[in-house]
């Protein structure tokens, strides 16, 4: 089979999602260009696993910097190519309804019901990395609303880009979260916009009342709340520097100590 832009992780695969990614963070691209790919991360960002692990390894860090050096240099042949894959078979409604998730929609959201019922294809737009320019959002844009019986989902922390380009204009299939943990989390009101929440703990996921979406990651963006909880993920190190706090948690101390300075 030919070399395809989407991928998947066994996570993924599990739920019947595909993936794009880039990688996390500020990089250096083969050519010695300097890129943030997440522009807004910040306290999230000593903590990120896609810093580590498997994201790390040589052949997979390279992927995901050739992908990001692809959306630099031609975004709209990348645009294009991206539609095109999209067009194949197995990204077409399977006709195999997503019980999994099924049950969990809000009656009200026709478009997510139909496409359950469907068995319709999804892609996660980033496992890491986050949408680093005006124009690549609207890419993304244009290759959801040529595809529109595809889900198209993403966390970010793009907050005022989403509120400009996104908020208001994105056709029914392209879905989104805020994640806590960014520069941008002072502009968010948790009481109205849909956000994910990083916790140390399943106890504090729960204790906090926030949706577990450890079953399925298209819960994210389909179940019926505005609080999605993640549970980080096993790594000592990075379990320890988070001392039981949540990224939201990190973050809003992190704001504070920028606006009043350090304690005495």
């Amino acid at each position: 089979m030919a070399a395809t832009l989407l991928r998947q992780n066994s996570e993924l695969r599990r739920i019947r999602v595909w993936n794009w990614t880039i990688p996390a963070g500020p990089v250096t691209l083969d050519d010695g260009r300097r890129v943030n790919a997440c522009p807004n991360a910040d306290g999230c960002l000593a903590l990120c696993y896609a810093r580590v692990n498997s994201y790390a390894f040589s052949n997979v860090r390279g992927a995901h910097l050739r992908n990001l050096a692809r959306i630099l240099d031609d975004l709209d042949g990348w645009s294009d190519e991206m539609i095109s894959e999209l067009a194949h078979p197995r990204h077409r409604p399977s006709g195999d309804p997503r019980l999994d998730v099924l049950d969990t929609i809000d009656p009200a959201d026709e478009w997510a019901i139909e496409w359950a019922e469907a068995g319709g294809s999804a892609v996660r737009i980033h496992d890491a990395g986050d949408f680093l320019s005006d124009g690549y959002v609207e890419a993304w844009l244009r290759i959801a609303r040529v595809t529109p019986d595809v889900l198209f989902y993403a966390y970010t922390k793009e907050v005022s880009r989403f509120r400009r380009l996104v908020e208001g204009q994105a056709p029914p299939n392209f879905r989104w979260l805020f994640s806590l943990g960014g520069k941008e989390d002072h502009l968010l009101d948790l009481d109205v916009d849909r956000h994910a929440e990083v916790f140390a703990t399943d106890d504090d996921l729960s204790a906090a009342d926030y949706t577990d979406q450890e079953s399925s990651d298209l819960l994210a963006v389909l179940a019926p709340t505005l609080r999605i909880g993640i549970v980080s993920n096993n790594v000592p190190h990075l379990r320890r520097q988070m001392g039981g706090q949540s990224f939201g948690e990190i973050q809003r101390r992190r704001d504070e100590r920028r606006t009043t300075g350090p304690r005495p």
